[in-house]
């Protein structure tokens, strides 16, 4: 997948500004042991984001992991696709 940085710079939506409104969100998670994850932290340049796995209030699982790393295109789809 192509970065956000760069596919902003095509299509003009302003993904990255989204994901930086979002800062604190909790989403749907897929790669998340519990299914849900709270988006922290957008980088600088915008191609990776900072989140950390939360409970569910449907799945009562502890969080294994705490903060983690991912590109930001999957955590936008993740949060508003």
């Amino acid at each position: 997948m192509i970065n956000l940085s760069i596919q902003d710079q095509f299509d003009g939506k302003g993904k990255i500004a989204e994901l930086r409104s979002a800062i604190g969100q909790e989403f749907s998670d897929n790669r998340s042991s519990t299914g849900r994850s709270r988006l922290i932290a957008v980088s600088v340049d915008g191609n990776t984001c900072t989140v950390e796995e939360c409970r569910s209030e449907y799945n009562k699982r502890e969080p294994k992991f705490g903060h983690k790393t991912q590109p930001s295109w999957l955590t936008w789809n993740s949060m508003f696709y």
